[in-house]
């Protein structure tokens, strides 16, 4: 299974400060009030507006030029806002996050396989977590396995599909077709006994 997202995780007033330094960005509801910001063209093209020395990230680059001093600017009291990021393939892959709260990066650029840097990351912006899975998991962040995921009309793989009424197959139940073939066997088993 395949999962690739890069994302500003925020809520409240930490997720409309960052919004309003990109007015083109908009944000995905999550699940307990948390909204995932995509990372997109359309944003790096404000962040660019803004600064033109913008990096855009490339695989796990978990800090690029730009992004972090966006971050950075967002002072909203009470609040913070992780950048999360992965990619993963089959089940190999990894993960990155960095977070900022009040302007003030808190955890630094981590990156690993497996699990850890994102969970650690949104445990510091306050995403708690339930008994049922990890503070990636509580917000929804597993729902939502690509980029696509993000656009305004939601999740790719959760869209329904229409259900079309099961239709009736034509021809005999199965039982029906086993009592003849068992039928058909004992007269050919008495015939050949007769003889």
């Amino acid at each position: 299974m395949m999962h690739s997202v890069h994302l500003i995780i925020g809520k409240g007033v930490a997720a409309a400060a960052f919004l309003q330094r990109g007015p083109t960005a908009s944000a995905v509801d999550l699940r307990e009030g948390w909204q995932a910001i995509p990372v997109d063209d359309t944003l790096y093209a404000a962040i660019e507006a803004l600064n033109p020395d913008v990096v855009r990230p490339s695989g796990l680059d978990v800090s690029p030029l730009g992004l972090s001093e966006a971050l950075a600017a967002v002072r909203a009291k009470g609040g913070g806002v992780a950048y999360v990021l992965t990619e993963y393939f089959g089940g190999m892959g990894a993960q990155a996050a960095i977070t900022f709260i009040d302007g003030r990066e808190v955890v630094s650029p981590q990156s690993a396989k497996g699990a850890g840097p994102i969970d650690q990351a949104l445990r510091r912006i306050g995403v708690v977590r339930t008994e049922a899975g990890d503070e990636f998991d509580t917000i929804g962040l597993g729902q939502r396995r690509t980029m696509a995921d993000y656009e305004p009309e939601g999740p790719v793989r959760l869209r329904g599909k229409p259900v079309q009424a099961k239709q009736r197959q034509a021809g005999l139940p199965i039982w029906v077709v086993m009592l003849v073939i068992a039928a058909v066997v004992g007269l050919g088993v008495m015939a050949a006994v007769v003889r």
